[in-house]
């Protein structure tokens, strides 16, 4: 029976990279060694991280550097710094931060959402100021365009603060206050509302953060922020974004949420919920369908090293799964845009992560019925 489940995942695995090399147009990448390092800590001045993505082309990772405003480009395997992206007139320049960060599987490009912080700092969610969404090539070093989000919201709606890409190049923006999902064309040329609430009202959080697998994009919506957030779907082949509640079994609490993320190495099946004070619920789909959810538990920080950090975000790199905190309370140093914090540390939570799970079937193995259903 071991043998079988072994020819299964490894036929499964062949399958599977077939079908999305042909149908989904991913690019010739090359192969990340894997990274086995457990906890790191990532030594650069003010990096203050919301969020964080891993190159998978060029093995580098993408830190948005919230409070400066930049985006800080980190060598893993090297433990150091080797690039920082910064953007006239916006870096280290009040009240823009960098937040969002993505690397696109399916281009090996990077998208980066520049927003303005006021949403996020004032009580009723203040919208109006400019947000910013780009298209960088790591691979030429240069900024392919580059584009004002707020002349399509109008002020009527903002804090965005995500990224996302499908498999026809379109980029999506998501934006928190009170939840909305903007798109834009592959080649810069157009951005248009996708979802849109039928009630706009600003003063409201809604969706936090998001994740794609396939067409599928998942999206964690914090409205029921009193009690219980949610995990919404979308179908990203559509001209216009429906939400479809994903229930999940059992219906565990998830609150003070921001960023969900899709480790690779799980071919889309499991779901990390960042929580701010909680730590990182564990969400499964065994099919990879998403149409139901399991809640698994939930991997929380290290208590030693957290130091008054909340969870914002998690990452894979090359196989280890890990988490991203922010220290949103550290005092603004003087004429700088951030706080004098040097050290950030990263845990690896894979073991966690992998005993939530438990030893059933080939990991990613529920991607096999989507391919030979659809």
């Amino acid at each position: 029976m071991v043998m079988l489940t072994r020819v299964l995942c490894l036929w499964a695995t062949l399958v599977l990279n077939a079908t999305i090399a042909k149908g989904h147009r991913i690019p010739t990448r090359n192969e990340c060694p894997p990274f086995k390092n457990g906890t790191i800590v990532i030594d650069s001045y003010q990096l203050y991280p919301e969020n964080a993505d891993f190159d998978l082309n060029q093995c580098l990772l993408y830190f948005g550097a919230l409070f400066n405003a930049s985006v800080v480009v980190y060598d893993p395997y090297k433990a150091k710094t080797v690039q920082t992206l910064e953007f006239p007139g916006i870096t280290r320049t009040d009240p823009f931060h960098v937040g969002g960060v993505a690397w696109d599987p399916y281009t090996n490009l990077i998208s980066i959402l520049i927003d303005d912080a006021t949403p996020h700092v004032t009580p009723d969610h203040h919208v109006g100021g400019d947000d910013f969404i780009t298209r960088y090539d790591p691979v030429k070093k240069e900024t392919l365009w580059f584009l004002n989000i707020t002349e399509v919201s109008q002020g009527k709606y903002g804090g965005q603060q995500d990224v996302e890409h499908d498999a026809r190049g379109h980029v999506y923006v998501l934006g928190t206050y009170p939840g909305t999902i903007l798109r834009v064309e592959p080649d810069g040329s157009a951005i248009k509302p996708w979802y849109l609430p039928k009630v706009i009202d600003h003063t409201y959080t809604g969706l936090t953060g998001f994740a794609a697998t396939g067409d599928i994009l998942l999206a964690s919506d914090a409205r029921n922020a009193t009690g219980s957030g949610e995990i919404v779907r979308f179908d990203m082949r559509a001209q216009q974004g429906t939400p479809v509640l994903v229930p999940r079994t059992p219906n565990e609490p998830i609150m003070s949420l921001d960023a969900v993320y899709l480790p690779p190495k799980y071919r889309g099946t499991v779901l990390l919920v960042s929580e701010h004070d909680r730590g990182v619920s564990v969400l499964r789909s065994q099919d990879g369908r998403w149409e139901t959810a399991e809640y698994l538990g939930r991997v929380t920080d290290d208590p030693a090293l957290k130091d008054g950090g909340v969870n914002v975000a998690t990452v894979e790199i090359a196989g280890s799964v890990y988490m991203v905190d922010e220290w949103f309370a550290d005092p603004i140093v003087p004429g700088t845009s951030a706080g004098n914090r040097t050290a950030f540390p990263m845990w690896d939570i894979t073991a966690q992560v992998e005993k939530l799970l438990g030893a059933k079937g080939c990991s990613g193995g529920g991607w096999l019925g989507t391919i030979i259903s659809s």
